[in-house]
């Protein structure tokens, strides 16, 4: 994560997000923390009215103290409101791919590479993928996984292939639901996690992925069930940005301008329903790893959907990086909600 490819990959290496998140978790304050926000959290309406009308809610994977109060909000509405099983959306990050498949994104994505080369990588990294568990281990207790797929299809495949060892981005919301369960004493809501891939051809542009995602999660859902996704909406600065793309801003500026561009290019998937120009400013300019997922959520809740910010922040991350100032990750609480 840096300001070139061979920085970014660096940072990867120094940096194994899944322990770090993890041990993060474990720490005693840690827990105390969590609980404590659990205990403030007896009565939202507006989150209560959001789940129950179907709205998917986004949350943040950085770290505790900043994606508490956005977490412990999703998950204490998600059982408040009696909801037995949750469709959770998980960034693939292609950033901690492990080999062979880091360099299948690479062939991917690279346009100096033949179609065929492109098209062969990017079947790989096609669609959904669903962890092969019945139980997942979280920092608090174990809680069920529900599979949602049995075997292989076009949209949706369980990883056999190890394509989600390294992948973090949903720890923090299962150990979440499993310490909620354990403070009230019931069993924990059951998860099914669907970690989305490559939704984008990388040749044509199409985005027939995310239908045949869309389609799989509509043969799932039922009305017991929520669907919620993850998601950093912004990475900027010296740990992610080229030196010749950072921008004339003093840091208290930056806030303001990421929190327009976010509204500016979710808008232009969800409202305009423009998944290219969406994906392509998603990428260059926000470096969201929601890049790949926002294409499914526009498609998932049609042309009649919204969105609001419940929540927009930017974290600090040059001390958890070692590296200088600005270093930043949004922490964001997004509901896109299908009532128009």
């Amino acid at each position: 994560m840096g300001r070139s490819l061979s920085c970014r990959f660096l940072y990867n290496v120094v940096m194994n997000w899944k322990t770090y998140y993890r041990d993060e978790m474990t720490q005693p304050a840690t827990k105390a923390y969590l609980e404590g926000l659990f205990d403030s959290f007896h009565e939202d309406r507006e989150m209560n009215v959001l789940v129950r009308r179907g709205a998917i809610l986004s949350f943040p994977h950085t770290a505790a103290h900043y994606i508490g109060p956005l977490q412990a909000r999703v998950v204490s509405g998600l059982y408040r409101t009696g909801i037995k099983r949750v469709i959770a959306l998980g960034v693939l990050h292609t950033s901690v791919l492990s080999a062979p498949y880091d360099e299948d994104y690479r062939t991917a994505i690279d346009s100096e590479r033949s179609p065929s080369e492109r098209l062969r990588a990017y079947a790989l990294l096609r669609g959904g993928f669903v962890p092969k568990v019945h139980l997942i281990e979280t920092a608090f207790g174990k809680i069920p996984c529900g599979g949602i797929a049995d075997d292989q299809t076009e949209a949706v495949r369980i990883d056999r292939m190890g394509v989600l060892n390294n992948e973090f981005s949903l720890d923090s919301f299962f150990s979440l639901m499993s310490l909620y369960a354990r403070m009230h004493g019931i069993s924990p809501i059951t998860v099914s996690p669907l970690y989305i891939g490559m939704t984008r051809d990388p040749v044509s542009g199409a985005f027939a992925a995310a239908d045949d995602i869309v389609a799989f999660l509509r043969s799932v859902r039922d009305p017991d069930t929520a669907i919620v996704t993850t998601g950093d909406i912004v990475h900027y600065g010296t740990a992610y940005t080229p030196v010749e793309k950072m921008l004339d801003k003093k840091e208290e500026d930056l806030e303001p301008f990421f929190r327009g561009e976010c509204e500016r290019i979710i808008s232009l998937a969800i409202r305009k329903q423009d998944l290219a120009g969406a994906f392509r400013d998603s990428n260059e300019i926000l470096r969201s790893d929601q890049r790949y997922i926002l294409p499914v959520i526009a498609k998932y809740l049609g042309s009649n959907a919204a969105f609001r910010k419940l929540s927009f922040s930017l974290s600090d991350y040059s001390q958890i990086l070692g590296t200088a100032r600005p270093c930043v990750v949004a922490s964001a609480l997004v509901a896109y909600d299908p009532a128009a």
